[in-house]
């Protein structure tokens, strides 16, 4: 299909007087960025009210004008067959995107994103829902479309409300509530529910999904790498997943790290997470807290057991252990702490 999408415009425009087409143009930014009522108003020395009215009557002669001419439009049957066959319904901006990049539209046609939206609002096809202080702006096919995705909205969300944040996140136990790719678009449509970089939904306020602090943005990247990582390499990994738009400061995501219980010490710089069965503390605590839990081991034990916990050469194990203030040797060669 090959389109022409300043004539289409320029067609609807066609009933218009000049006055009118210059206040069509700048309420829907056929031409330059959108206007405010005011900004008309000055311009052409009107108050905003009379702006108002005529952007309303132009509005309805357009329409007219599209329905004594009975003017199909090919752009608008495919945008309709489009948005039916993606589950029907669309955030704004999304859908009109996808137009764009399903037609192979230049992009460079000034304003051409206006000019789409403005199209499809004239004919009417297929149904607009402007913003609202709860939902995004969006488009849908019929009125059954429209109450479908609103009955899944209103489930996922009594869902979040109603189950631990901690078993949604970690067990992903709302995927099943989520069908369909379709389904995974209704989701950015409302403005209290969000998908972080890392896939994980939930509401926009948990700091899992949208964290605000450097200190959640270093909980999310050592949840997500599953394995130790060097403070900087935290730093450089908060920064690659755009959770802060330049490099935080080193010693910012270093203070965090050490100021925070759910951060475990395992190496030399080396971070993790606590819930991942690390213990904080030295490793002469780590020593102490596996010989109390296990009694008296084997020397080559205790190595395995401290390298599970800390990333630490086998010698510093084996000087710890000497500390006889805290450990002591038994005859058969195993170590145990040393009663106090």
């Amino acid at each position: 299909m090959n389109f022409d999408i300043n004539k289409i415009v320029n067609n609807l425009l066609l009933p218009l007087s000049i006055k009118h087409r210059k206040i069509i143009s700048g309420r829907y930014g056929l031409n330059t960025a959108f206007k405010t009522l005011q900004e008309l108003g000055d311009e052409l020395y009107i108050t905003r009210e009379r702006v108002r009215q005529i952007q309303n009557n132009s509005v309805k002669k357009i329409k007219r004008f599209i329905q004594e001419e009975n003017k199909s439009n090919e752009l608008v049957d495919f945008a309709a067959a489009y948005l039916l066959g993606a589950g029907g319904v669309k955030e704004d901006e999304a859908f009109i995107n996808d137009i764009v990049l399903s037609l192979k539209l230049n992009p460079r046609i000034p304003f051409l994103f206006n000019k789409i939206k403005f199209i499809l609002l004239m004919y009417g096809k297929p149904f607009y829902e402007e913003e609202t202080d709860k939902m995004k702006a969006y488009w849908y096919s019929s009125p059954k479309n429209q109450e479908e995705f609103l009955k899944f909205i209103r489930d996922i969300t009594n869902f979040l409300k109603n189950n631990k944040k901690e078993s949604i996140l970690k067990s992903k136990i709302y995927l099943n509530k989520i069908p369909t790719l379709a389904h995974c678009q209704f989701l950015t449509i409302p403005k209290n529910l969000a998908i972080n970089t890392f896939g994980y939904f939930g509401f926009k306020d948990w700091p899992e999904i949208m964290p605000k602090t450097i200190r959640n943005k270093v909980y999310l990247v050592l949840q997500e790498a599953k394995k130790p990582l060097h403070f900087r390499e935290i730093a450089k990994q908060i920064f690659k997943f755009k959770l802060e738009k330049k490099l935080p400061h080193i010693q910012t995501v270093h203070n965090e790290l050490i100021k925070d219980e759910r951060f475990v010490l395992v190496g030399r710089g080396l971070y993790t997470l606590k819930e991942y069965g690390f213990e904080p503390g030295t490793v002469k605590d780590v020593l102490m807290k596996i010989l109390k839990k296990h009694g008296p081991l084997k020397k080559e034990k205790i190595v395995e057991l401290v390298k599970s916990q800390r990333i630490v050469k086998e010698s510093t194990i084996l000087l710890n252990l000497q500390n006889k203030t805290y450990f002591q040797k038994l005859p058969d060669g195993k170590f145990d702490v040393k009663e106090i």
